[in-house]
């Protein structure tokens, strides 16, 4: 049977391992951002609605050929319509709202809420979401994230905030699908992050 675009977007991030996260003051600022990224061999980028200019980025960078692009810090519908729209592939929120699910349902993109909480795993499960992201992950820790794996085994969590490049592969060994790290990739060379790449072969 042949895989939905959800699943083969949902294999694509795990297969990539991280995610970079651009949030930028400007649109040439993140586009600048973007390709220092690509030329460090990341497949696998999320450009935030709060940086200026979001849709048109993606809407350029989703046409590159072997890079996954999607929008991050999407809070209302109009903004994961929009991102849908410019070619987006996934979409992230920092939280859960059952109104932007409802929304991002009738989208062809792979809608990923953000929790916390349990209840908010609770929420987002009574939904039908089995992927979600947890914010801040780098200030709950990998113990809380294994913690959360008791009363919920088939969440498969992306782990987001506050995450330094060098302990992607301890969240990746923990049961991450996939890791979001941000501003700290352009402390990283591109040799440091093959170890990375290189795990998920």
């Amino acid at each position: 049977m042949e895989m939905s675009m959800i699943e083969k977007t949902q294999e694509q991030l795990a297969n990539a391992g991280l995610i970079a996260v651009v949030r930028a003051k400007g649109m040439e600022a993140a586009d600048d951002a973007i390709h220092r990224l690509i030329d460090k061999g990341i497949t696998a980028i999320e450009i935030t609605y709060t940086t200026p200019g979001a849709s048109e980025l993606i809407a350029k960078f989703a046409k590159m050929d072997g890079l996954l692009v999607g929008a991050g810090t999407v809070t209302e519908g109009l903004q994961a319509r929009e991102a849908a729209d410019a070619g987006a592939k996934f979409i992230v929120s920092p939280g859960f709202s059952g109104e932007l699910a409802d929304e991002a349902a009738s989208l062809d993109a792979f809608f990923i809420p953000g929790v916390i909480t349990p209840s908010e795993i609770m929420e987002a499960v009574s939904k039908g979401f089995r992927i979600l992201k947890l914010f801040p992950g780098g200030t709950s820790g990998i113990s809380y994230m294994k913690n959360l794996a008791g009363p919920f085994p088939d969440i498969r969590f992306i782990p987001t905030g506050g995450i330094h490049p060098g302990d992607v592969e301890k969240w990746l060994d923990a049961g991450a699908l996939a890791v979001g790290v941000g501003s700290q990739l352009d402390k990283v060379s591109a040799e440091d992050l093959q170890r990375i790449f290189q795990r998920r072969i």
